[in-house]
């Protein structure tokens, strides 16, 4: 229900030359580490990001799962795309399995209470040799490393999260299922100005900053392998 009166009252906050430069370079780095043809997008929220994966050349159908209904509606208008394919559904309601090369999720674990669950979902998901992505805020991002510093207790980005983590902890719970990890990746560093929000760091330094200064990111993504053999 919320995401269906955000995405339907307030989709100037989807609108960011920010946040649509921030998404391409997750989508860019992903694809720096892998070349699936079959993506699975789960949480595809607006819809932006399928676009781009879709827009890569060796990809050949990116699959759009989401909770809200209004957002597949939205999605389907604003980003529609000849390779792309959007519906309302969960993926533990899924009944096929081991169909798609990716699988990933962009900003929707921190949402959820049973994170093993979700990744053992994705897992099912996989094809044998394929992967399973996930992107997410840093907890220990710059800015709550300041505030740690300061004798104050880190902040979520967003009251929506249910939990945020490092990157060593989701490879944890990955691996526990038998997941293997493959690689990662990071970016951002902000730096923003109390109440205006306004990051001191140009945008693309910004980025790649994080890229480079992982451990005080603004966002990581894992990447786990599925073997053939699970």
């Amino acid at each position: 229900q919320f995401f269906d009166e955000l995405i339907t009252r307030e989709w100037h906050t989807y609108e960011s030359p920010e946040w649509d430069a921030r998404r391409r370079f997750e989508v860019d780095s992903l694809f720096r580490l892998l070349s699936p043809r079959k993506i699975l997008d789960v949480g595809c929220g607006c819809g932006f990001h399928d676009v781009l994966m879709a827009e890569k050349l060796h990809v050949e159908e990116v699959i759009g799962i989401d909770y809200s209904e209004k957002s597949v509606e939205t999605a389907n208008r604003i980003y529609a795309h000849r390779k792309v394919q959007r519906r309302v559904e969960d993926i533990s309601q899924m009944t096929a399995s081991g169909r798609y090369d990716l699988v990933v999720s962009f900003q929707v674990i921190e949402h959820l209470s049973d994170v093993a669950a979700f990744l053992r979902n994705c897992q099912r998901q996989t094809a044998p040799g394929g992967y399973v992505a996930v992107v997410t805020p840093n907890r220990m991002r710059l800015a709550n490393r300041l505030r740690i510093l300061a004798g104050a207790r880190p902040t979520l980005v967003d009251p929506q999260h249910y939990r945020e983590y490092v990157p060593a902890e989701l490879t944890a719970i990955g691996e526990d299922l038998g997941l293997k990890y493959f690689g990662s990746f990071a970016y951002g560093i902000s730096l923003r100005i109390p109440k205006t929000g306004l990051n001191l760091l140009p945008l693309q330094a910004s980025l790649h900053l994080g890229h480079l200064f992982s451990f005080m990111s603004d966002c990581f993504c894992v990447v786990f392998k599925c073997e053939a053999d699970q």
